[in-house]
């Protein structure tokens, strides 16, 4: 994959292994949060449709308890992938030299879901930042 332009330095023709590999894990991961909210909403909206086609002449308290409670199911799960998917697309969007081992780290076992948007972003800032200072100097 080929994805990532590095726009600070040019070695012609080739990129960074590393960061070849890292850009690959958080698209695959992103791909797959994708995956499980469709895999997740078919399911519950496949179970809310089957038992609309059996109760079709009653429309009392239980059956639509039932809705209500899958569509609150779905809307929490697919918050929480959400926030996940932000974070991933945050570090992917930081993906560069300076921070690919950091981004690396912050993969190993989930480190990042411990982590708000605002202070992932920050870390990362933070590590170009030094970056960018000990090659100034």
């Amino acid at each position: 994959m080929r994805h990532y332009q590095n726009t600070s330095r040019t070695y012609g023709s080739e990129t960074n292994p590393l960061m070849e590999q890292v850009y690959s894990i958080l698209d695959s991961r992103i791909q797959f949060i994708d995956f499980q909210v469709q895999r997740y909403f078919k399911s519950c909206t496949t179970t809310i449709s089957d038992e609309s086609k059996v109760e079709t002449t009653y429309c009392g308290p239980s059956g639509s308890n039932l809705l209500v409670n899958n569509l609150d199911e779905i809307l929490n799960y697919t918050e929480e992938l959400h926030n996940d998917l932000k974070l991933l697309q945050t570090l992917k969007a930081w993906l560069k030299e300076e921070t690919v081992q950091e981004i690396l780290d912050l993969l190993t076992n989930n480190k990042y879901l411990s982590f708000s948007e605002e202070k992932l972003e920050y870390l990362l800032k933070q590590k170009a930042l030094i970056y960018y200072q000990m090659e100034v100097a």
